[in-house]
């Protein structure tokens, strides 16, 4: 008899780890441009935001209970929710970091 899965994943959407990819490599270009200095948040539509807490609840079910996921921020940084966006990461300057732009790190 085969043994029984004991751990629920989350469901997974395509383009979850591409969402993931692109908004940690924003944040690495950020960071290393403008060192000391901390983005002000993240832009997402409704599916992008739910992508994201899906994806992060992966590693966290590895991690186990003691792991939780706020899904409203990400990297300590909130996650504010609008229709009317690509994606973005806002610098701490203000300026719009569009996620579309970040899908592998600069060279």
């Amino acid at each position: 008899m085969a043994t029984q899965n004991i751990v629920d994943l989350p469901p997974h959407h395509p383009g979850m780890a591409e969402l993931h990819r692109r908004v940690s490599n924003a944040f690495r270009v950020h960071w290393i441009q403008h060192p000391g200095k901390t983005p002000q948040k993240l832009i997402l539509t409704q599916k992008q935001a739910e992508d994201l807490a899906l994806s992060r609840l992966y590693g966290a079910s590895s991690m186990g209970s003691a792991t939780k996921v706020d899904k409203a921020k990400f990297n300590d940084r909130p996650i504010e929710v609008s229709d009317s966006t690509a994606g973005a990461l806002v610098a701490h300057d203000g300026t719009e970091m569009p996620l579309a732009d970040y899908d592998k790190m600069p060279a």
